[in-house]
């Protein structure tokens, strides 16, 4: 082994490329990735570009020794894009070409030969913003789209690319290439462990399609890109018979053949062998071979189905819509709550988008989405679909928010955002509130929504939180005793006058989502007798329980778990009051066996307090 002679790169334009970020011209999301930065710039040496390998771009260096500078004047006569100069050491000319020189450009007896080592990749890269788009050639798309808005990379490559980009920006454009850098979370396995095909631990984005679809991929990504910089994605094989997934371990990682054969798996379902890939070795042909996907993309596809299911609720309800323009006198309790909710959510998602908080972005959508739009809009709505009088207004209100989420939606989820606004041109090509317009002709294009600030209405929502809260209680009274769902109770709320006129104007939407009839409301009501209780932030409600389940048989049947329960407490307790299983266990089966104690304690005072209620006189 010797030293070799390499090239190198003296930075030009270092002092401007870290101005440009405190002057605030470019800027780094997470903000802290500007120290990196920073200290890299304020250590810079000089960049080795040279590479002794077989492929790559060759150093545009050519040698000759045996020529004089009037040579090279008069055979690069008026050319710009050649410079040339004499190296005394090795006593040969070196000349420098934006193009290829041939090797007889200086004339007979003379032979030019180009420098052996290729260019560093990332001195390559480092021009892409503009290389990509013409430069050197002053071209419409150079003009056009440089300097762009932003670059998404990772953490491991702001000295090697990103400073590099800005360093080579500066010096052939003036301008800094992009305005925002925003750095992406790295994904690691469960072990902690950086995904690579070396180790076998990662995954390919195409099985993941297949399995849960792109654009669930695509919302599951964007939920993990938040401030934590290391995201554990656990993968599991997916056995090719029947579908179950078993977790990947470390030693399925290092799995090599063993005497000829491949590593298998036997599924814990089926029973069934299979083999997976590995970067030790290839499948046997014609075996069953399991892919490699993650559960956590689980959480994309369920949110892209709910989407789905309440959007072609939407389609197949817009029978006779007509657009036109929304009154406020018009609008129902629960469409001033839903236009309130929407404007309020798409300021958040704005600013959240603005700041690049894509995991934010991606809660607060899901949560309007689903729980709010899907699960308390979409419900309340439907009695007025079926009514001819007010179908229309809530047809409007219907499709004009769809509208809006879709447009929302449309970075997040770009393939099931573009098949339901398609469909939704075809019965409704005017929408949108207060007043519509003719849809764009895809949502890619669709303006962003700005809704206005005056739907909103903090009062009103508060209102709607108070319902929505008596709403769940009464379900949960029907979880703990078993009622069914379509077994109609009454409820009593017990509350200020004020509170009870609220309740008073939404009493139909208790029989619409709970099967339950708003029976009294008001200072003076009392608790009936033998009936269920809660207790709200203003407000106590009672479901009287006669006729609807038998108190005998339900006291015997919670004072047997309360029994229960009380056995199982004093058995964990004694456990965990023994010396030798709290300093001889694991740690870990040490706090299960804590946790497992205070979930029995939490049991037992529900237990206790239904026992309470049933015996109340």
């Amino acid at each position: 082994p010797r030293l070799s002679e390499q090239w190198f790169l003296k930075y030009p334009a270092v002092k401007e490329s870290q101005s440009c970020v405190a002057e605030g011209r470019m800027k780094f999301h997470p903000e802290r990735w500007t120290k990196v930065y920073d200290h890299w710039l304020t250590n810079i040496q000089d960049w080795c570009i040279s590479r002794q390998l077989w492929w790559g771009h060759r150093i545009p260096i050519w040698y000759c020794g045996t020529c004089s500078e009037a040579d090279l004047k008069r055979a690069f006569a008026g050319r710009t894009d050649v410079a040339w100069r004499h190296d005394a050491e090795t006593n040969q000319w070196l000349i420098c070409g934006e193009t290829d020189l041939p090797a007889d450009a200086l004339g007979p007896g003379h032979t030019l030969k180009q420098d052996e080592d290729v260019l560093d990749t990332w001195f390559s890269s480092a021009l892409w913003p503009e290389a990509t788009l013409g430069w050197p050639e002053k071209t419409a798309s150079l003009a056009y789209f440089y300097p762009t808005s932003v670059l998404v990379t990772s953490r491991d490559i702001i000295t090697l690319w990103v400073a590099r980009m800005v360093i080579m920006g500066l010096y052939n454009m003036k301008e800094v290439p992009f305005a925002h850098v925003f750095v992406h979370p790295k994904l690691q396995d469960g072990f902690g462990q950086t995904m690579s095909k070396s180790r076998g631990n990662g995954v390919d984005p195409i099985d993941l399609f297949e399995k849960f679809g792109t654009d669930a991929v695509r919302f599951t990504i964007a939920s993990f890109a938040g401030e934590t910089q290391d995201v554990r994605l656990p993968v599991s094989y997916e056995c090719p018979h029947c579908g179950t997934l078993i977790p990947q371990t470390l030693e399925h990682q290092k799995a090599a053949p063993r005497g000829g054969g491949k590593p298998r798996i036997t599924c814990p379902k089926c029973k069934k062998n299979f083999q997976f890939s590995s970067p030790w070795y290839e499948p046997d042909p014609g075996e069953p071979v399991a892919r490699i996907v993650s559960e956590r993309f689980e959480y994309g596809r369920n949110f892209c189905n709910k989407l789905w299911n309440a959007a072609r609720f939407v389609v197949l309800n817009l029978e006779g819509y007509s657009p036109g323009t929304i009154k406020p006198d018009e609008l129902k309790l629960e469409d001033r709550w839903i236009l309130s909710r929407l404007s309020v959510v798409s300021a958040e998602l704005t600013e959240q988008l603005d700041r690049y908080q894509l995991d934010a972005a991606t809660r607060t959508l899901r949560d309007f989405v689903w729980n709010e739009f899907c699960d308390w809009y979409v419900e309340m709505v439907k009695p007025r679909l079926r009514d001819d009088e007010l179908k229309p207004v809530a047809q409007r209100v219907l499709v004009g928010v769809l509208d809006a989420i879709l447009r929302m939606l449309q970075p997040f989820t770009p393939f099931v955002c573009e098949e339901l606004w398609q469909r939704l041109a075809e019965i409704a090509p005017e929408r949108g509130l207060p007043t519509p317009s003719k849809s764009a002709a895809s949502v890619m294009i669709a303006p962003w929504p700005v809704i206005p600030i005056d739907w909103r209405d903090p009062a009103l929502e508060a209102r709607f939180s108070r319902l929505q809260d008596t709403i769940v209680a009464v379900r949960n009274v029907r979880a703990v005793y078993g009622i069914p769902p379509a077994t109609p109770l009454t409820l009593h709320v017990r509350c200020a006058a004020p509170v009870a006129a609220d309740l008073q104007d939404v009493s139909g939407q208790f029989e619409n989502l709970a099967r339950t009839m708003l029976e009294a409301a008001g200072a003076e009501v009392e608790r009936p007798k033998g009936s269920a209780s809660f207790a709200l932030a203003d407000a106590d409600g009672f479901i009287p329980l006669e006729g609807v389940v038998d108190r005998e048989a339900e006291l015997k049947r919670q004072r047997k778990e309360q029994e229960k329960l009380r056995g199982l407490i004093t058995g964990s307790e004694k456990k965990l009051a023994d010396e030798k299983f709290v300093s001889r266990a694991p740690a870990e089966v040490v706090a299960q066996a804590r946790e497992n104690l205070a979930a029995l304690h939490k049991q037992l005072q529900s237990v206790e307090e239904i026992i309470r209620q049933l015996s109340a006189d």
